[in-house]
């Protein structure tokens, strides 16, 4: 099949060399025109998680939870008249942005007053005058801060910090061009710090902007550090500069491609999916490096560059299409999750991993075809010192010190085990942010003096409207926020509850000692006033009741900010509040499930005393029972008595269960914070379970390649002793395992195993020509493919830790540990399995593992090389040889 594959692309070169033109065209076009940057948190969940439903379910009822950017100012000198002056000039100006819904800060406020006469609220500016002739500053001062609501939501008194509330459009914010309204706001504010001194950015938008545009410049910056490096090692080990332009031109398609048909399949550049681009690079390399490795092993042979395309082709063919197929293979797997972001990037990964495949087979030896044959200096490489030097080391120790080796392999396994026992896991927005960085530092700021900075909300379902300003529920809601509080993870909350106060606050001429919940005497006074009085725009449009209830779902929210923990912290915290907050709101839950159990269990008595001491469950389950079973209500309308006869009905059971159920407030507790903490959750376990999936896939491939379990087993264990190295130094260096640096062990084995699969392969083919000479057939395996491993690995291991100078922690992690696995994988590859293939022996190398469903190194036929050309194809008259054709 090989042999018909090189004839088809020496024979149509134009023809192909034509069709990449115009595919690449058509990826680059896509990528420039298409390409879009997904700067959204949490969305790695799958859509029927319970947490992203409820996170849905919010954003339709309250709208966007982090659509509000914050600029902050630390100073004591606010409100003196330049200042405020320029302050509320600030907020003018930056209100006229497109994409801009509103700004808040404390030159904008607006102040209620009681009308007696009228008997409504009256609502005025607090500050109008320019000129301070209706006002002076300290009057201004006085107003904004005789209201409690305002101190430590827009200022901090006591650190004297004030901040300025920007709502941004959501649709802008997603929008890769219109999300830069962000950046020049705050480029436009930085021309105040003459006046304010250093301003301070915070919120989402910020940090989605901000964060995204920055992975966006790493993911180029990166696949060009990768290309010059690898460049130069390439030029380093092969001393030509024609071999360094055929892999960057591979290499460079590939980028393209793979920004493209992200593009094409309407994918946006995630967390996850600009990773591929430079996963291209990674996969691209190490195709080049084994073709053109066996290029100039072929030419130094024999010196016919014909036979030496051709041979490259047939013999190593398989092998190369297998060693991507299995680690397209592993991305693959992230297909069966059912999350759309893995998805996406497990499809997206392995469908580039298989086109880099085709781009290496196809360009590289047309490339070569036209190129003159290699001289002499060119393939001095094959017998550098150095390198031959290595592998006859490799050598010596394998088949001298196998002892030795299992006894340093076995005390490394167990020392990084130890480690592994130390890792822990984390995640959290700004974690990959190194210590100093200006983001967290001002994220740092926010919480040092307003408790948090990242979206937490609370939805209470208070079931019946007429249960929403009861004074009752009003305390219950005041009692949750208490719990706040007292909670130094989270900023000052807002809720109903707040609104109520400042409204009784401006019945009693705003005096400070009503900003309390009014009572019922004063709720039936204030009724009039409440009916005239439009509560959906209180403090013109400051601070949106509509954001603060939703009527039509019975719905009230809590509002906060919580500290940028690590994930498993957030659901830690989410657990005790969910006790507390349910503790305060439904007290008698626990007397409730217990009765409940009782009757269900049998117990006749519990049904008289759930109904006399909840007479609402009794109300509530006659009313269920409307369309239910007719004796069972005739029961309920006429004699209580006869209602025990049906406590063991399921119908009876299942409507007094919704009867309880709709006695309970419905608490439901979101946010950024929490759909971020379950994604991260999320992805890991999901990683876990891809990776697991990847090893069971490939390890079935590799037994239909080598009909051989017993040589599948043993071709596993130097590639699992290279993650457990990588986790045992995570563990070791208090490395966490997040999503960023879980991604290590998925390219690391896929990586890896393509060693494996060109050592075995080659190992195969050699128990042919040897006649079972097995120290042979590992020596002219590790001489034949231990080169191109030895180049791959070193221009990897340079490619992957040029990461390490990266901005953001995870990519640093990434990179210096993904070059730690693949070199430790280089090294297991080419000493462990060659160990373990001389100690087992005829043990593994079955007779089926001999003569295999197909070879990974195809064998000669029967072609006269000597008399093989390429055909001319600008002049039709044929040479002196026949040609290929």
């Amino acid at each position: 099949m090989w042999q018909f594959i090189a004839n088809v692309i020496l024979r149509n070169r134009f023809l192909i060399i034509g069709i990449l033109t115009l595919l690449t065209v058509l990826f680059g076009y896509n990528a420039a025109t298409g390409l879009k940057l997904d700067n959204k948190y949490g969305f790695i969940l799958p859509k029927e998680s319970p947490e992203k439903m409820n996170y849905e379910k919010f954003k339709s009822m309250f709208g966007e939870d982090g659509g509000t950017l914050v600029l902050a100012i630390q100073t004591d000198s606010l409100y003196t008249e330049d200042r405020f002056l320029k302050w509320k000039e600030l907020g003018d100006s930056i209100l006229k942005y497109d994409g801009v819904e509103a700004v808040v800060s404390e030159a904008t406020l607006f102040s209620v007053e009681n009308n007696i006469e009228k008997e409504e609220f009256e609502v005025h500016k607090i500050f109008s005058d320019i000129q301070y002739g209706e006002k002076s500053i300290k009057e201004i001062e006085r107003e904004i801060k005789q209201v409690p609501f305002y101190n430590n939501i827009l200022y901090n008194d006591s650190a004297n910090v004030s901040l300025m509330m920007i709502s941004v459009d959501e649709s802008f914010l997603s929008d890769q061009k219109k999300a830069n309204v962000v950046l020049d706001i705050e480029a436009y504010a930085e021309t105040f710090e003459k006046d304010f001194g250093r301003i301070r950015y915070a919120g989402l938008p910020h940090l989605r902007v901000v964060i995204g545009k920055r992975v966006m410049k790493e993911m180029f910056l990166f696949v060009g550090l990768s290309i010059l490096i690898t460049s130069i090692l390439i030029f380093t080990f092969f001393r030509s500069f024609k071999v360094v332009a055929i892999c960057n031109v591979v290499v460079v398609i590939a980028v393209i491609w793979s920004m493209g048909s992200i593009a094409m399949l309407g994918f946006h550049i995630s967390i996850l999916t600009a990773l591929i681009p430079p996963l291209m690079i990674v996969i691209g390399i190490p195709n080049c490096i084994f073709l053109m490795t066996k290029y100039h092993q072929e030419v130094k042979e024999h010196g016919n560059k014909v036979k030496a395309i051709s041979r490259v082709i047939r013999k190593i063919g398989t092998a190369t299409f297998l060693t991507n197929f299995t680690t397209s293979l592993g991305f693959l797997t992230f297909v069966f999750t059912n999350s759309d972001k893995l998805m996406e990037f497990g499809i997206t990964a392995s469908m580039n991993i298989i086109m880099v495949f085709f781009l290496s087979i196809l360009i590289l030896p047309i490339i070569v075809s036209f190129s003159k044959t290699p001289k002499t200096r060119h393939l001095k490489h094959l017998e550098r010192k150095l390198a031959v030097g290595f592998l006859n080391k490799i050598i010596f120790i394998t088949t001298n010190h196998r002892k030795a080796i299992y006894i340093v392999t076995i005390c490394i396994v167990v020392f990084s085990g130890i480690g592994l026992a130390k890792m822990k896991a984390t995640g959290n927005l700004t974690g990959d942010l190194p210590e100093g960085h200006q983001i967290l530092e001002d994220v740092h700021f926010m919480q040092d003096n307003f408790g948090g900075s990242i979206p937490f909300e609370i939805m209470v379902d208070y079931k019946e409207p007429g249960r929403l300003f009861k004074k009752s529920t009003l305390e219950k809601i005041e009692e949750v926020q208490a719990v706040y509080m007292k909670d130094t993870l989270f900023s000052k909350s807002v809720s109903l509850v707040d609104f109520i106060k400042v409204i009784n606050m401006a019945y009693y001429g705003n005096n400070q000692e009503k900003y309390t919940i009014f009572s019922n005497r004063d709720k039936a006074r204030l009724k009039k006033y409440i009916d005239n009085f439009d509560m959906t725009n209180l403090n013109g449009g400051a601070f949106k009741m509509k954001e603060l209830l939703d009527t039509a779902n019975t719905t009230l929210r809590i509002r906060s900010q919580m500290h940028d923990i690590g994930s498993y912290e957030v659901a830690d915290k989410v657990d005790s509040m969910k006790l507390q907050i349910d503790a305060i709101l439904n007290p008698d839950k626990p007397e409730l499930e217990r009765y409940y159990k009782q009757v269900i269990a049998g117990k006749k008595e519990y049904i008289d005393s759930i109904f006399q001491s909840f007479p609402a469950i009794y109300n509530g389950t006659t009313s269920l029972l409307a369309n239910g079973d007719a004796d069972l209500q005739y029961a309920f309308d006429t004699d209580f008595e006869k209602i025990k006869e049906y406590y063991g009905k399921p119908e009876f059971n299942k409507n007094l269960r919704s009867a309880i159920d709709n006695d309970y407030f419905g608490i439901v507790l979101t946010g950024t914070s929490v759909v971020a903490s379950e994604g991260t959750q999320y992805l890991v376990i999901n990683l876990f379970t891809s990776l697991i999936f990847a090893i069971i896939a490939i390890s079935i491939l590799m037994a239909i390649l080598f009909r051989s379990w017993r040589m599948v087993l043993v071709s596993l264990i130097p590639n699992f002793i290279p993650l457990i190295v990588t986790g045992g130094v995570m563990g070791w260096f208090g490395i966490p395992l997040k999503p960023s640096t879980l991604l290590v062990f998925s390219i690391a084995f896929g990586i890896s195993v393509d060693d494996t699969i060109h050592y075995l392969a080659k190992y195969r083919q050699e128990l042919k020509n040897q006649e079972w000479d097995l120290k042979q057939c590992v020596v002219m395996a590790i001489r034949e493919s231990g080169l191109g491993m030895f180049y791959t690995s070193i221009v990897l291991f340079c490619g992957f830790f040029v990461f390490v100078f990266s901005q953001f922690g995870g990519t640093q992690a990434l990179g210096m540990l993904v070059s730690l696995t693949l070199l430790v994988a280089m090294l297991t590859n080419l000493i462990i399995l060659p160990s373990l293939l001389l100690t087992l022996e005829r043990n593994i190398t079955t007779k089926a593992f001999r003569e295999p469903f197909f070879d990974a190194y195809d064998e000669e036929s029967d072609i006269d090389w000597e008399n093989l050309e390429i055909e001319d194809e600008e002049d039709d008259t044929p040479t002196s040889k026949p040609s290929i054709e």
